[in-house]
């Protein structure tokens, strides 16, 4: 009988070791899903973080480009101004483009404004008939005027605009814009002498002028 109770010691010892090797194997499983969770964990972070860093860095890529097409504009800019400024306006320009705009109040017929706008691309002119007739049209590049004589009045202002003279009249009260005209030196359309000659008439909108 005592190999009966070898054998049932045998066989719990057996069972004793299986169970010890289990609880083992179940406690490194815990403990590697514990530090796997943990690994998980930690490189969530890790990705959340590099998101943020890479947000971030985009931001300031973009403030970068934005900054530096500000910065292209400012310097294109002053590349005009800078040019505009070493112009050779001199007094006697002024006075020459004055003249040119006291010969247009002073015209009574249209075909005596026609040599005193300066000859381009996009100009052009319009009349009633072919004997010059009006209701006469100077057509610039971005805006047509009528000709009407006797409208334009006293200069009241002037600059420099990209190494043009642009001087401004008042005009009468009839009218609700006044005139600024844009010289440039340029042939004209009958005499191809390069002198100041008006480019544009632009209509600036009198102060208290009702909308």
């Amino acid at each position: 009988m005592n190999w009966k109770k070898d054998f049932k010691t045998s066989a719990l010892i057996i069972l004793l070791v299986i169970t010890a090797i289990a609880l083992m194997d179940n406690a490194r499983t815990a403990d590697s899903a514990a530090k796997l969770e943990e690994d998980k964990n930690r490189l969530e972070t890790k990705v959340t973080s590099l998101e943020k860093e890479i947000e971030r860095r985009s931001r300031m890529t973009d403030d970068l480009k934005n900054e530096n097409d500000t910065l292209a504009v400012n310097l294109s800019n002053l590349e005009e101004e800078v040019a505009a400024s070493q112009s050779s306006v001199r007094y006697q320009d002024f006075m020459d483009a004055i003249s040119v705009v006291e010969t247009y109040k002073a015209a009574g017929e249209f075909k005596e404004v026609i040599d005193l706008i300066a000859l381009g691309n996009f100009t052009s002119f319009g009349t009633l008939d072919q004997d010059d007739n009006c209701p006469c049209t100077i057509n610039f590049k971005y805006s047509n005027l009528e000709w009407i004589p006797g409208v334009v009045l006293d200069l009241s202002g002037f600059k420099i605009e990209k190494g043009r003279i642009v001087l401004t009249y008042l005009t009468v009260e009839d009218l609700e814009d006044n005139y600024q005209f844009v010289l440039t030196k340029s042939d004209g359309f009958y005499d191809r002498t390069e002198k100041w000659r008006i480019e544009e008439i632009r209509l600036v909108e009198k102060e208290g002028s009702p909308l």
